[in-house]
């Protein structure tokens, strides 16, 4: 019996389909199913992180505190979180900075009393420090709308604390820290 070139190929395939090299079914179709998984990574973020410069006074007076308008910022989180502020100064008060050479001045004057924070304009109010304290801890996930957290800073100058010359003024630094099951 004769085979044609076309018919063949055909009975080549078949034999090498049932030798183990693939599975030959008869009929016209043929159905399989696969999984599909995922795991998502617990995530946050700030939308977006507070920067640059917050000016609490130009003129703050002795005896007088002066109170920041509110810090705001937005955290999205799919995990429970938390926020923490630390300044960069080990005992929260504002150094003497050179805006020109954009550092602290060597040796300069510091505030007598700390910088500090709250919740709330009414306070309680807590001092800023090197050490990291928590604004929110324990929160639930926010979902894509994200949750605002809000706090506000306080200074109460004394008459202990010197005025300085142009070019100069009193600074600290913020840090803030979002993260995970805090």
């Amino acid at each position: 019996m004769q085979l044609h070139r076309g018919a063949r190929w055909a009975l080549i395939v078949m034999v090498l389909l049932t030798l183990g090299f693939g599975e030959a079914l008869a009929g016209s179709q043929q159905t399989d199913t696969i999984t599909v998984a995922v795991t998502i990574a617990e995530s946050i973020e700030m939308v977006p992180w507070p920067g640059g410069l917050l000016q609490l006074s130009a003129a703050a007076v002795p005896d007088q505190a002066v109170i920041s308008p509110p810090v705001s910022l937005k955290v999205r989180a799919n995990a429970p979180w938390g926020l923490e502020i630390r300044s960069d100064i080990s005992d929260g008060r504002m150094k003497e900075f050179d805006k020109t050479a954009a550092a602290y001045v060597s040796g300069g004057a510091m505030l007598t009393n700390p910088l500090q924070w709250s919740t709330s304009p009414g306070g309680p109010w807590n001092d800023l420090s090197g050490d990291a304290s928590s604004i929110v801890s324990s929160q639930p996930p926010t979902g894509k709308d994200g949750k605002d957290v809000v706090f506000y800073l306080r200074l109460e100058p004394d008459y202990e604390d010197l005025p300085l010359p142009e070019g100069r003024d009193y600074r600290i630094m913020l840090q803030y820290t979002a993260g995970l099951s805090y």
